[in-house]
């Protein structure tokens, strides 16, 4: 039996996870988190520690916290207590390499007290997150430690290559979504909408409500469509917004409710689109995507969608307006990301080959 710690303090998550329930009886996955996690229930067992990072939704503690434990400790993610665990597990598997429960593992893996060491790298530009002196050393340190890395993108592995890690070091594994529950509507329910002499269509934005996300952009162009004329009198755009969390089973079906799906992420200094787990969600829903050509986007959509340069607001308009009006251009694309998704991005796909990881590492664990 390999028994495997999941790392992912604060940020543990169910469309993360979801690649991590293993029905073979060699592999027991535990998730390690801090004791307010994303999501309130999981498919495996979860050990839930104290972590400054539980304090960031105080709102008059959240930016004091995050400057004076960038600065003190490089980091807010620390879980008091993880080294009780140190024994329990063969593997231990945390995120990006610039947490402080990554460095916490580092020093566990440098003194021989856990067995090996494997970081999920999502970070798709080079150097990032080393501008504090602290963040800078947990980073390196964490990376000098750590067994194998696991990239979820080819940008993410150009990233690492280029911060000196050995090519012979990386796997690229691309994260999956269980197509089974995210899958287009029923399509005699589509024809039959079809068949209404008004058609309302749906664009559908999942995300943080940040500006990197591209809102502005976003409501810009929504607004430029309204002004406009459409070519048919049949469709009419309908815009619904939905703020909060929603639970991430119920996510399945606010895909299946939608038309088209749009991510005009924008690139910051310090941040852009590394993955882009709603884009994947979308096209196993059947959807077809508008986004902005930026990060991993392009590498994850490929023929699936139309995609823009950054901070085009008139091609981001003239974009979802052409899909609203050629249904048969949105039938197109959608079936391409269902195909894409089925090929690239079936979460059992996924479960496997990080299955076969876990059973390679642990045959030469002594």
């Amino acid at each position: 039996m390999i028994k495997v710690a999941l790392v992912r303090g604060r940020y543990l998550n169910n469309f993360e996870g979801q690649n991590y329930i293993f029905n073979k009886n060699n592999i027991k996955l535990t998730a390690i988190s801090s004791l307010k996690p994303l999501d309130d229930q999981f498919p495996f067992p979860v050990i839930k520690l104290p972590s400054l990072a539980d304090l960031q939704n105080v709102p008059f503690l959240s930016k004091p916290l995050k400057f004076i434990s960038n600065r003190l400790l490089g980091d807010s993610q620390i879980l008091f207590g993880l080294e009780k665990f140190a024994n329990k597990f063969d593997i231990f598997q945390t995120a990006d390499s610039h947490y402080y429960y990554s460095f916490q593992l580092a020093n566990l893996r440098k003194r021989g007290l856990i067995k090996k060491l494997i970081s999920t790298s999502w970070e798709t530009i080079p150097f990032n997150n080393e501008t504090i002196k602290q963040k800078k050393f947990i980073k390196e340190f964490t990376q000098s430690q750590t067994d194998l890395f696991i990239c979820h993108t080819n940008r993410a592995k150009d990233c690492l290559i280029k911060e000196g890690i050995g090519e012979n070091k990386i796997e690229v594994i691309k994260l999956g979504v269980d197509i089974n529950r995210f899958k287009s509507q029923n399509s005699k329910v589509k024809d039959q909408s079809d068949k209404l002499k008004i058609k309302n269509i749906k664009i559908l934005f999942v995300g943080r409500l940040v500006k990197e996300k591209g809102l502005p952009d976003l409501q810009e162009a929504i607004k430029q469509i309204e002004k406009s004329k459409f070519k048919s009198q049949k469709y009419k755009l309908k815009v619904k917004v939905i703020k909060g969390n929603i639970n991430y089973r119920e996510m399945p079906k606010v895909y299946q409710e939608a038309d088209i799906f749009v991510l005009p992420s924008k690139t910051t200094k310090t941040w852009e689109e590394q993955y882009g787990m709603v884009l994947v969600e979308a096209m196993a829903s059947g959807l077809p995507i508008v986004a902005y050509n930026t990060g991993a986007i392009a590498e994850l959509v490929g023929e699936a969608g139309l995609l823009i340069k950054e901070s085009d607001v008139n091609q981001l308009a003239n974009s979802i307006k052409l899909l609203i009006e050629n249904r048969d251009l949105r039938l197109k694309l959608g079936k391409i990301g269902r195909k894409r998704a089925e090929k690239y991005f079936d979460v059992r796909k996924t479960t496997w080959k990080i299955g076969k990881i876990y059973e390679n590492i642990g045959r030469n664990i002594d």
